[in-house]
């Protein structure tokens, strides 16, 4: 998926505005400090949603009432637009199919725009990039959590404090849950898993309780004593003594505890007490009205099955429309004749149907996309509300055999029932005292739910998640190492060995079976080239992804030379010494080289180009490769420049 930030533009309250424009591909900013160099990854922070605003107090937040983004999403312009903390901060957000530039945009844009909360806003972003899986908790009945943009930005930002931290690697990972959250959703970011997992996965959570429910049942079953049962087939034999019918003694406790529900019986049904069969009237009209919701149910899931799979035929072929009519574009908004210069009304006229058309096309697919993916979540629940209908069948069906067998009496044989009665009686104290309650056959129970189990297991496995998230972690370290060979390595650390725990996103050099975490490395050098060999690693992971990544493919570098010159090249200190100097300056040298061919690199493998934002005190004009430094700067805020600083 191609994503770059177009510009950032502000607007103060009288409508002037500052901006600064970005290409895909590699841009710096360069700058003396004090400049807003650092205060830009903060505005692309606050304008994605961030719930608190860190953009440096003083001129820029003075000067500021309406910070933008212009960003590109594929073939679409996303205006994002947020007020300024002090005045609620609330939001616009707006698609444009034509470009927009940072110099065409002005505040009136804004007027006509409805504000937004940020989580409106937020929602409408992740949408636009193709993230929608609403619910990734595995339990039913856990509060659902979505993937979130929020989590993104972890991968995308260095700021300053972090660019050559020892301590951290990630933004916000000081936030426990925060950290949890944005390894969790890495899946997600890379494109391998979507909502169908989760609620699959849901779903095999839930029956995986329920075997666990029967199997335990069936476990008290089989623990039954041997002498209990010896005494059951005793009284059984009474009962069937007294209706004349022969007793096979060689059933197990679950058999016996099944037949004492369906006991054989001379038919006394006509004759009935007025309460009992009231009672088993009502248990018959609910059962009746309980098969009834399970046929309904039933019908809508089979239709929401058959909708599910009709909008994604709808969609594709939409999508096929919509590729032809993108050929059939008009060229410009209004033709002339050629022989007698008059406007062409027909041709114009058909020019604002094929636009029409083309809206039309776009809105409905977008339509479409939102209800299709929330048809899976509503089947899942529809087939959880028919497991519980199913079973309340099977319920109100046992209190109605039980009052067919217990209650149901003849005058003609009143001292043959009440035998039979007593000996009944006797039967189902004995079952009480065994299992405590009402056991059905649980075995056909197991091997139904294994059976459901089984199914979407292989479902789930077809998703090969533990697979791919084991192959990203070869692909990050390979290109982590590969980096790491162009990059500033103390020499007891070469060769560079970099490892990553995929579960904790810790990183290490493994060196003799020994593991030195980044925290046990001396020298900023290390720390700074171990953070951006991992962020180029996943830069090109979520870019080799292509269209199943929701990720925007931007990475922010807030001035990765610091170690080396805090103040920049030409401030640094006059009395140091002029060959440390020149080791210092081919170590950033070759730290903007291995960046610049990596993003090449990147365009070269994938066809996609990602965006890189560096802002840094270095101005490139010491560095071997300067000219390309100077071709990549798209600001020099410095005294006597042009532009001498963002405010």
């Amino acid at each position: 998926m191609k994503s770059y930030i177009n510009a950032i533009v502000i607007f103060n309250k009288d409508g002037e505005k500052r901006f600064v424009d970005f290409q895909e591909g590699v841009n710096i900013i360069t700058g003396d400090s004090k400049t807003g160099k650092s205060a830009l990854v903060e505005i692309i922070d606050y304008c994605l949603c961030s719930s608190r605003c860190t953009i440096p107090k003083g001129k820029i937040t003075d000067f500021g009432s309406i910070f933008c983004l212009i960003f590109i999403v594929n073939d679409r312009t996303l205006i994002i637009g947020r007020e300024r903390w002090e005045t609620g901060g609330k939001m616009y957000f707006s698609i444009e199919k034509n470009s927009i530039q940072a110099e065409d945009i002005n505040i009136e844009y804004f007027d006509s725009r409805q504000k937004h909360n940020v989580k409106d806003v937020q929602y409408l972003i992740e949408k636009q990039l193709g993230m929608e899986v609403d619910n990734i908790e595995t339990n039913e009945g856990q509060k659902p959590k979505k993937a979130s943009l929020r989590n993104m930005v972890s991968y995308m930002f260095q700021h300053q404090n972090l660019m050559a931290s020892k301590f951290a690697l990630f933004y916000r990972f000081s936030d426990f849950y925060k950290r949890q959250d944005v390894i969790q959703q890495f899946p997600i970011f890379a494109g391998y898993i979507g909502q169908e997992y989760y609620t699959k996965t849901i779903q095999l959570n839930e029956y995986k309780k329920i075997l666990r429910k029967l199997q335990k049942r069936e476990k008290e079953n089989a623990s039954i004593d041997k002498k209990i049962r010896e005494e059951l087939i005793a009284i059984f034999k009474d009962y069937y003594a007294l209706i004349n019918v022969p007793f096979i003694n060689n059933k197990s406790i679950v058999d016996l505890i099944k037949l004492s529900r369906n006991l054989p019986e001379i038919d006394l049904s006509k004759f009935s007490s007025k309460d009992i069969v009231d009672r088993y009237n009502t248990l018959s009209q609910e059962i009746e009205n309980l098969r009834q919701r399970e046929s309904e149910l039933n019908l809508k899931i089979n239709e929401l099955k058959d909708a599910n799979h009709v909008g994604y035929k709808y969609i594709e072929t939409l999508n096929e429309l919509r590729q032809k009519t993108s050929i059939s574009e008009p060229l410009k908004d209004n033709y002339t004749c050629p022989l007698c210069g008059g406007n062409c009304q027909s041709i114009n006229h058909l020019n604002n149907e094929l636009i029409e058309a083309s809206n039309w096309l776009d809105n409905e697919i977008n339509f479409t996309n939102t209800y299709s993916n929330s048809f899976l979540e509503d089947i899942r629940k529809l087939e959880n509300e028919r497991l519980k209908v199913e079973s309340l069948i099977k319920k109100v069906y046992g209190q109605m055999k039980n009052i067919e067998r217990r209650y149901l009496n003849s005058d003609t044989f009143n001292k043959l029932q009440d035998k039979i009665s007593f000996a009944k009686a006797k039967i189902k104290l004995y079952v009480d005292t065994i299992s405590g309650e009402i056991i059905g056959n649980v075995n056909e129970e197991i091997i139904e739910i294994t059976k459901k189990i089984n199914e979407l297991d292989g479902e789930i496995g077809v998703f090969n998640v533990e697979s791919k998230i084991a192959n990203a972690k070869k692909e990050l370290e390979a290109t982590m190492n590969k980096l790491a060979k162009t990059l500033d390595f103390e020499e007891e650390f070469k060769p560079v060995n970099l490892d990553i725990d995929i579960e904790t996103f810790d990183v290490c050099h493994k060196k003799n079976n020994d593991k030195i975490y980044l925290s046990e490395m001396g020298s900023g050098a290390n720390w700074v080239s171990c953070h951006i060999a991992l962020f180029l690693s996943f830069l090109r992971l979520f870019t080799e992804q292509k269209e199943n990544s929701p990720m925007p493919l931007l990475l922010f570098f807030d001035q990765p030379s610091q170690v080396y010159f805090p103040q920049g090249i030409k401030n640094s200190s006059e009395h140091e010494n002029e060959s440390s100097k020149q080791t210092d300056i081919e170590a950033v040298n070759n730290m903007y080289n291995t960046i610049f061919n990596e993003i090449k690199d990147i365009k070269k493998d994938t066809g996609i180009l990602p965006q890189i934002i560096i802002v840094d005190h270095v101005d490139g004009e010491e560095l071997e490769i300067k000219d390309l430094f100077r071709e990549y700067t798209r600001r020099n805020w410095r005294k006597g420049e042009t532009t001498e600083a963002l405010i």
